[in-house]
């Protein structure tokens, strides 16, 4: 069996296959290093679930009423508007951090929306607005409107103290519809990553057991502490079918999930290294430079279309390390790296210093 991931997007829109693209009150800590708490499954659920909500992404219509455009001869599909007000397209999972209303998603959930909605686990709802996202690591922040109306807040964890086999629990609303599941698992491996089919690899992943569907996306991975240590992103698919594969999920690691969250509450964004350039395969699986958009920190360093990408700072690229890899998620703005590139069969040092990614690039 071949798999590849999908996001964990929402029943109506949820990817049946292919490659991923771009889906309470904390208990005592304990030390996870010797044991992990005495507390129930059910202990930890009761108390956690009061912070997780499902979010549904409203957004304009296009087309023949419908967010995606499609063929006006086809049957309309669920949240069709013809009037051209907003439409629910997406629903997936989040949870709340703050008494001041902050909610963590992924950016998957939230992607294109023009109003959020949040549902409560008692089933009240409330509007929500967005603070900030970070693409790269499919991270998003929410703040709801009305503080007054948070039911439960729930703490971030230490990942670093996760170990394989530790048990875990997920919460989400499975297929938008079965509001604060809760499905029991373990941790079956650290430190994952998945090709995202963009050039990188969506790195810092936990993979674990726990039952997670479509709608699961945003949705906390808790450990036996009450804890935030992931965030449920992506599950297995076959490749071949399109089936996914129950047993084989994915969590963005909560120190990882963290870094970004603080970084958006304080400033509204994340900032991500730029250079500049386009890359596109080569045969032999390096990168080579399509393009270099003038007076960007490439074109100032000296890159030049044709470049062959071979290593960063003595770190050759390859599969598991690509460039975009080696350069977004290690580096900062104003940081110099070294890219070693095959410049017409002759090996070059370009020395760049980085710039600071645009809030609107794509």
């Amino acid at each position: 069996m071949t798999l590849l991931v999908a996001l964990v997007l929402s029943a109506t829109f949820a990817l049946s296959g292919g490659l991923l693209s771009g889906p309470s009150s904390a208990l005592a800590q304990t030390d996870t290093t010797t044991a992990q708490s005495d507390s129930t499954v059910a202990d930890v659920a009761e108390a956690a679930t009061k912070a997780v909500v499902t979010i549904t992404n409203f957004q304009q219509p296009q087309g023949n009423g419908n967010v995606f455009p499609q063929d006006p001869n086809a049957p309309a599909m669920p949240g069709d508007n013809q009037n051209g007000d907003l439409v629910p397209v997406d629903e997936g999972s989040g949870y709340i951090i703050d008494n001041d209303g902050h909610i963590v998603t992924n950016n998957h959930v939230v992607a294109g929306g023009s109003a959020w909605e949040v549902e409560f686990y008692d089933g009240t709802t409330a509007k929500a607005t967005l603070v900030g996202s970070d693409d790269l690591q499919d991270v998003a922040v929410l703040k709801l409107e009305d503080s007054a109306k948070i039911p439960g807040t729930i703490s971030f964890g230490d990942s670093s103290a996760v170990r394989v086999g530790d048990d875990v629990i997920a919460i989400g609303t499975p297929y938008g519809e079965y509001q604060n599941s809760v499905s029991k698992g373990s941790v079956a491996a650290l430190d994952r990553s998945l090709d995202t089919g963009e050039g990188y690899r969506l790195p810092n992943l936990i993979q674990h057991d726990a039952a997670i569907y479509p709608g699961n996306s945003g949705g906390p991975l808790v450990n036996l502490d009450g804890q935030v240590v992931g965030m449920n992103v992506a599950k297995a698919v076959d490749y071949q079918t399109g089936t996914q594969v129950d047993g084989i999920g994915f969590a963005i690691e909560s120190n990882a999930v963290k870094t970004i969250v603080d970084q958006i509450i304080a400033t509204g964004k994340v900032d991500r290294p730029y250079l500049g350039i386009q890359l596109a395969p080569t045969q032999d699986g390096s990168e080579v430079v399509q393009q270099v958009e003038t007076d960007s920190p490439a074109a100032k360093g000296g890159l030049e279309a044709g470049d062959i990408i071979k290593a960063v700072d003595g770190q050759n690229t390859d599969d598991d390390n690509p460039f975009i890899n080696q350069v977004l998620f290690n580096h900062k703005p104003g940081d110099k790296i070294t890219v070693t590139v095959d410049r017409d069969g002759s090996e070059q040092k370009v020395d760049i210093t980085l710039g600071e990614r645009p809030a609107d690039f794509q």
